[in-house]
């Protein structure tokens, strides 16, 4: 079993927790309806709810369908959230509402829907942009070297490389035992059965397949393959 030292950066240089999105651009109508008077987020989502829905599968589509932050699956339609990097409800930001390439991505619904049909699921168990709220976090998946930030270990667990990621950790609750179980077990599909061609299903895990997505939780996967097999990844 790996334990990691209080310098947990020494054994992984290069591993990932969100993955990096490449911004697309704004779809046409969100870019038409954000020039109008009286625009807002508010608004969008109030009267002109087929721009919104479209706006949100954009924003899924681009990350190939999982959530920005933990990286599970995403279909860009009910349980989906549109999340502002910079909180809306923060008047510092409030111009920025509606600005797509700079502070609109796509999350999860946070284990809200688990926890409304179950309620002996803790709230401190939800995650993402439902435990961030109005917090801004210091790192973030438009930041180009947000993949060097974040480690695991074999069993599901997080770690942050350096004081901003750990706090971007507490704000999202990524160590949520739910998530952590979720890694585990995504982990644990490889541990059972192992790859011929490690090279290959490394470099599978980093696209997108057919149907534009990627494999739920591919950047834990890629973690373990680095620290496992990375002699057969040269």
């Amino acid at each position: 079993m790996i334990r990691f030292s209080s310098q947990p950066e020494l054994l992984w240089k290069e591993c990932i927790d969100m993955k990096y999105i490449h911004k697309k651009p704004a779809p046409p109508e969100l870019v038409a309806y954000s020039k109008t008077s009286g625009a807002s987020y508010k608004d969008l989502y109030d009267n002109h709810n087929d721009i919104w829905e479209n706006t949100r599968l954009s924003l899924a589509d681009e990350q190939g369908y999982i959530c920005c932050y933990c990286g599970q699956r995403i279909t860009g339609f009910q349980g989906t959230q549109i999340e502002h990097i910079w909180p809306k409800g923060t008047p510092t930001y409030v111009k920025m509402q509606l600005d797509y390439e700079n502070n609109l991505i796509a999350t999860c619904d946070g284990g809200k829907k688990m926890r409304k049909s179950d309620t002996s699921i803790p709230s401190s168990d939800l995650h993402c942009d439902t435990s961030k709220s109005n917090t801004p976090i210091p790192i973030h998946p438009l930041m180009l070297n947000c993949e060097e930030k974040f480690l695991y270990d074999e069993n599901g667990d997080i770690f942050g490389v350096g004081s901003d990621a750990e706090v971007t950790i507490e704000i999202l609750n990524l160590s949520s035992p739910i998530l952590k179980n979720k890694r585990k077990a995504a982990i644990a599909s490889l541990t059972l059965f192992p790859c011929i061609d490690w090279k290959s299903e490394y470099d599978r895990l980093n696209q997108k397949n057919s149907n534009g997505e990627y494999t739920e939780f591919c950047f834990v996967l890629r973690n373990y393959i680095e620290l496992f097999h990375s002699k057969k990844l040269k």
